[in-house]
C-alpha cells in the first residue's frame, strides 16, 4: 500500500513539474514574440519617421510632398539605399552627407527614433502586442495614424513654432470619423445579435437597444463638449496673453487632444502638458538660455502630456482622487 502511494506521489510530482516547465516555456515564448512585435513596430516607425520629418519641413513652407528618390538637401544628389537606413546611416556617416560631407540636421535621427518609439507604444496602448485580435488590430491602426499626426505636429512646432491647419484639421477629422464609425459598428453588431435571438427581440421591444443608442449619442456629445471646453480655455489664454504664451494652433491641438484622450483623461493630459512645459521653461531660465519674455513651442509638451495620459492617465486620476 505504501509502495502504491509512493509511486502515485512520484507520478503527480513529475506531472506537476512538467506542467510548470510547460507554463514557463509558454511564458518565455510569449515574451519573446512580444519583443519581436515591438521591434517590428519600432523599425516600421523609424522608416515612417523619415517621411514625417520631410512633411514637417515642407508643409509650413507650402512645398509639395513629392514621392520619389530621396536627395541631399545641400548637393541634391540621389541617396542610395545604404544612405537611408534609419538611425544607422546617420551615425555611420558621422552626421554628414555621404557625398558633399555637409553636416546633417539632428532632426533626422530624432524623428526616426521618436516615430519608432511612438509606433512601439501604439502596440502597447492598443493591446495588440499582448492579444492578437481584429479589434486590437483596428485599435493599433488608429493609434499608429494618431501618433503619426502627433509626431509631425511636434516636429513642425519645434522647427517653426507653428501648428499648420493642414495637419491638425485632418487629424481632428480622422479621430471624429473613427469614433463615429466605431460606435455605429458596435450598435449595428449589437442589433444584429439581439434580432437573431428570442430574448434579444424582446429586449429590443422594451427599449434595451434604444437605451444603448441614446448612451452612445450622449457619450459622443460629452466628448465634443469636453474638447470644446479645452479649446475655449486655450482661446482665453491666447486672449489674455495676447498670443505670447499660446497660439491658435495650440487651441486646435487642445481640441484634438480632447478627442483622443476623452474626458476626464484629457484633463490629466492638459495638466501634464502644462507641467512639463513649465518645468522646461524654468530650467531654461535657470541656466540663462531663455528669459521670462521669451516663448517656447508649447505643442510638443501638450502632445507629450496626451501620450503619457493615454498610458498612465487613469492611474494618475485615481491616485489624485484618493488624495482628496
Amino acid at each position: 500500500m505504501r509502495s502504491e502511494e509512493y509511486f502515485r506521489y512520484e507520478y503527480v510530482s513529475v506531472e506537476y513539474v512538467r506542467s510548470g516547465l510547460f507554463s514557463l516555456e509558454r511564458f518565455l515564448y510569449n515574451k519573446f514574440m512580444q519583443a519581436i512585435y515591438y521591434l517590428f513596430l519600432f523599425i516600421l516607425g523609424s522608416f515612417i519617421g523619415s517621411f514625417l520629418n520631410l512633411v514637417s519641413d515642407r508643409l509650413p513652407k507650402g512645398k509639395k510632398i513629392v514621392f520619389g528618390h530621396s536627395k541631399c538637401d545641400f548637393c541634391g544628389k540621389t541617396l542610395k539605399p545604404k544612405n537611408l537606413i534609419p538611425l544607422l546611416s546617420f551615425f555611420i556617416q558621422k552626421c554628414r552627407c555621404a557625398f558633399c560631407k555637409k553636416k546633417l540636421s539632428f532632426y533626422y535621427p530624432f524623428s526616426e527614433a521618436l516615430t519608432g518609439s511612438a509606433f512601439a507604444l501604439a502596440g502597447y496602448v492598443s493591446s495588440f502586442v499582448k492579444v492578437l485580435s481584429v479589434d486590437n488590430f483596428i485599435s493599433l491602426v488608429f493609434y499608429l495614424i494618431v501618433f503619426s499626426f502627433f509626431v509631425t505636429i511636434l516636429l513642425t512646432d519645434l522647427k517653426f513654432c507653428l501648428i499648420p491647419d493642414t495637419l491638425v484639421f485632418p487629424a481632428i477629422l480622422f479621430v471624429l470619423i473613427s469614433f463615429i464609425s466605431t460606435r455605429v459598428y458596435d450598435l449595428c453588431n449589437l442589433y444584429h445579435k439581439l434580432s437573431t435571438d428570442k430574448l434579444g427581440v424582446y429586449l429590443i421591444r422594451v427599449g434595451y437597444f434604444k437605451s444603448h443608442t441614446i448612451f452612445a449619442t450622449k457619450d459622443f456629445g460629452y466628448l465634443l463638449l469636453s474638447s470644446l471646453i479645452i479649446s475655449l480655455a486655450f482661446l482665453f489664454l491666447v486672449w489674455i496673453t495676447k498670443g505670447r504664451g499660446m497660439g491658435m494652433g495650440d487651441v486646435k491641438l487642445g481640441f484634438l487632444i480632447g478627442l483622443v484622450n476623452g474626458f476626464p483623461i484629457s484633463i490629466v493630459a492638459i495638466f501634464l502638458g502644462f507641467s512639463l512645459g513649465a518645468i522646461y521653461s524654468l530650467v531654461l531660465i535657470l541656466v540663462k538660455k531663455k528669459t521670462m519674455k521669451d516663448t517656447i513651442p508649447f505643442g510638443p509638451f501638450l502632445i507629450m502630456g496626451s501620450v503619457i495620459a493615454l498610458v498612465y492617465g487613469s492611474y494618475l486620476l485615481e491616485w489624485y482622487i484618493q488624495l482628496l
